[in-house]
């Protein structure tokens, strides 16, 4: 059930950010598919679990391409609601009937170094240069917990009665009752929002606000209305759009180079302006695996340092 707060009329979501993660992996995961030569794979198990099975891959992998998201939970306000973010708006003639939904950005610990949203944001706009991929919020549209768990179950139950196929050559498709229909369409999907952290921050005092359907974005304090918010389905289909032919894939020998320019930017390497954090020796030599493995330890820190989850489509050899 919901919890409520009478602090503004707040109504607050009755499960854990890492609940929407594990039921997002789970959907995933299912997705997979061999015989279609693409599989997504969470990637931030550590160099060390890598080793093993896992380094035996490296010669059946022709690339990868990866992408990021940073699992949320909601809380509301209702629109009768005294708060400040039903006020703004408002003002703004944004829906907010019968509540606005909203999050909030997380606090930086006193071990890291740089806000989790300035990580997501750096992130997003070199993944978009140099690897036409992404990183994102995700938040569910749902706020309680059975709600939740209804249409995930009833998600599965239509998997089963019709068959997932999910990947054809250039596009990801699903099969149902014998027509294609896209990511897009799944409704336990349509129920999740994706959106991109638009601009660097000095402090975690902000929110992201939107409507109870997914529309009407709105970041508190500056005041802006940023674009780009989309139904995680939506935003899966664009990311997964014409994964074999993307000259953007990470090749295996250049995979630990690759990395290197992701984290440092147009910046020279050594240079630590507008680097993104990572951990001491992440790039050691002698790593069996090689640059998979460095990705791995990479996707490892993110997760735990930043709670900021790395995934990536596998692309594998005919």
């Amino acid at each position: 059930m919901t919890s409520r707060s009478n602090k503004g009329n707040l109504l607050e979501a009755d499960y854990t950010e890492d609940v929407v993660g594990f039921a997002l992996d789970s959907f995933l995961t299912v997705a997979n598919l061999f015989s279609y030569r693409v599989t997504i794979e969470p990637f931030s198990r550590g160099r060390e679990r890598w080793l093993g099975a896992d380094a035996r891959i490296v010669n059946e992998i022709t690339g990868f391409k990866p992408f990021y998201m940073q699992f949320k939970r909601p809380a509301a306000y209702p629109d009768y609601s005294p708060s400040d973010i039903i006020k703004t708006r408002k003002k703004l003639k944004l829906e907010i009937s019968p509540k606005a939904l909203f999050f909030g950005l997380r606090e930086k610990d006193k071990n890291h170094k740089d806000y989790q949203h300035n990580i997501l944001y750096k992130l997003r706009n070199r993944l978009r240069r140099f690897a036409n991929s992404d990183a994102v919020y995700v938040c569910p549209l749902f706020l309680d917990r059975s709600a939740y768990r209804f249409h995930l179950h009833t998600a599965a139950l239509r998997r089963l009665a019709f068959g997932l196929d999910p990947w054809t050559i250039g596009r990801v498709f699903i099969e149902d009752r014998g027509r294609k229909v896209t990511f897009s369409d799944v409704p336990i999907l349509a129920e999740h929002v994706c959106i991109p952290p638009h601009d660097l921050v000095t402090s975690a005092k902000h929110r992201y606000s939107f409507s109870e359907k997914g529309t009407d974005l709105c970041f508190h304090s500056p005041l802006s209305l940023p674009e780009g918010i989309m139904t995680f389905g939506s935003w899966f289909d664009k990311l997964s759009r014409n994964l074999l032919i993307d000259d953007y894939l990470v090749n295996i020998d250049e995979a630990t180079e690759r990395l290197k320019f992701i984290i440092s930017g147009d910046d020279d390497y050594e240079n630590e302006s507008g680097r993104i954090p990572y951990p001491e020796g992440l790039f050691r030599d002698g790593d069996e695996g090689g640059g998979l493995a460095v990705w791995s330890e990479w996707g490892r820190y993110l997760r735990e340092t930043y709670s900021i989850h790395q995934y990536a489509f596998f692309i594998w050899k005919e």
